[in-house]
């Protein structure tokens, strides 16, 4: 296959972000809230459903991975995964949000764990096989990151795109009405757009990418699944260096998400008092935030490498993340209300934003050179693999993370039902210090761990060199001798003398 990657498929494999988009969007900012705030399910439970379903889903992750790996068929390794994920995905969707009228809490907490389960299986059982065919459909240091970077663009304009559909139209608050955020009748239709979104955008990438079947890299070494296999697999990619680095900083950057995520609209609701509509303009600023990352991620990756270029972007985005809560608590920002508080936090999260984005691109394009190195260490392409055991991490440290929110909010006592602007001021005190100081140490323990990564450009072509002339020397043997023993996928090749 040659590096360069037709823009056709750029684009189809970049819609299938849509679906991840539109189920973190309505998971990490709507379901806390809807099921806490407006179903009364307390905020230790709601998070503990939540934090069970990634459970779930993490441990799922490598077995898929692995799974992906090895499968044979005339769709290939990754395709009969993303197809089979399409229509449990919409369904348990659209019942997520659809729970049965009178349950009691016990019930409501089973609900939400059931459907979140689904939800979160049917989106590992599309998207592990299909983000493990970056490194598959090119080889290139930099084409990779341009590959990435539409899967970006289209993730996050889903995840706008449902934001400003909710805000807008789903918990829109008529003037004299109850506010649309705590009003339960817009959460069904809410749940069936985004059921709708996700299985159309499954579809879509899955069949647009169809025809790059028989292009992709086929299994290597034993197939079928067995758990002495398993194991062995983990432990091979766990011993790649640079894969462990990221996997840490993955770590302490998904409990950090996780909990601001699950936060973030207990902030913009109680703690700065913004409307829906106020929300929804913050929303579509985030639009020029993922465009600015999509032109830049790729400019700095190829003019300061990788390893740079993300270190940089995250330690901008360290020293921003925290400032206008500091400000806040401190009283130097206007108050709630002012004309000049929305432009402010609209500006803030558009720089912060920017950078987040960027650093997840260069990330992702990080993780595909990756497979190179632990091919050229095991002889053994394990795209499914690497993708699964960070995506296994991430998940897990994000539940975690969602789980110390919901307990937070219980700590503190926060109001449920509240109205904004009723909330007393040491409860939005105590708000802003856990979303605030609380998340400092745990981004700079990702910077920490980022920076430790070691693949640059020149080590990925002498990698990509020595896989090439170990593929010759093997074919050469073939030639040579038809029966001769071939060097044994998973362990390395010894120097000739």
């Amino acid at each position: 296959m040659g590096n360069h990657v037709r823009l056709s498929t750029k684009l189809f494999f970049g819609a299938g972000a849509i679906a991840e988009g539109v189920k973190n969007t309505a998971f990490n900012v709507f379901l806390l809230f809807y099921y806490n705030q407006v179903l009364g399910v307390s905020g230790t439970w709601t998070g503990l459903a939540i934090f069970l379903a990634l459970c779930v889903d993490a441990v799922m992750d490598p077995l898929i991975g692995s799974i992906s790996d090895g499968w044979r068929s005339r769709l290939g390794r990754r395709h009969p995964f993303m197809y089979a994920a399409a229509l449990p995905m919409g369904l348990c969707f659209f019942l997520l949000f659809l729970p049965p009228a009178g349950l009691s809490q016990r019930g409501l907490f089973v609900w939400l764990l059931a459907f979140a389960v689904g939800v979160r299986l049917s989106m590992t059982l599309y998207m592990l096989p299909s983000n493990a065919m970056v490194p598959e459909l090119t080889p290139d240091y930099d084409e990779r990151t341009a590959l990435v970077s539409w899967r970006y663009l289209f993730g996050w304009f889903g995840g706008i795109g449902i934001s400003l559909a909710g805000y807008l139209h789903f918990f829109a608050s008529p003037y004299g009405a109850i506010d649309g955020r705590l009003d339960p009748s817009g959460y069904a239709g809410f749940g069936l757009a985004c059921a709708l979104i996700v299985a159309s955008a499954i579809l879509t990438s899955s069949l647009g990418t169809h025809p790059m079947i028989p292009r992709l890299k086929q299994p290597t070494g034993h197939v079928g699944f067995t758990a002495r296999r398993f194991f062995g697999e983990v432990r091979s990619v766990l011993a790649v260096r640079s894969y462990r680095a990221l996997l840490a900083a993955a770590l302490f950057a998904s409990v950090a998400g996780g909990f601001s995520d699950v936060v973030g609209l207990y902030v913009n609701t109680y703690f700065w008092e913004l409307s829906s509509a106020q929300i929804a303009a913050m929303v579509y600023a985030l639009v020029a935030s993922v465009i600015f990352a999509f032109l830049v991620a790729h400019r700095l990756a190829t003019r300061f490498d990788k390893k740079r270029a993300s270190v940089g972007i995250a330690s901008v985005a360290i020293a921003i993340a925290p400032l206008l809560i500091f400000l806040r608590l401190i009283g130097w920002l206007p108050p709630n209300g002012s004309a000049w508080l929305l432009p402010l936090i609209v500006a803030h999260n558009v720089v912060f934003v920017t950078c987040v984005v960027a650093i997840g691109i260069i990330v992702a394009s990080m993780l595909a050179d990756v497979v190179d190195e632990g091919e050229l260490a095991n002889g053994l392409r394990q795209e499914g693999m690497f993708t699964a055991t960070i995506s296994f991490t991430a998940k897990a440290t994000s539940g975690f993370g969602g789980l110390v929110a919901g307990i937070a909010l219980d700590a503190i006592a926060f109001p449920r039902g509240a109205a904004p602007g009723s909330v007393p001021a040491g409860k939005l005190a105590a708000l802003g210090l856990a979303v605030g100081p609380g998340l400092v140490l745990l981004y700079l323990l990702t910077l920490v761990f980022l920076s430790r990564y070691g693949i640059t450009r020149e080590s990925h072509r002498e990698t990509l060199r020595a896989l090439d002339r170990r593929r010759e020397r093997i074919a050469s043997l073939q030639l040579a001798s038809p029966y001769r023993a071939l060097p044994t996928p998973g362990r390395p090749e010894r120097s000739s003398p």
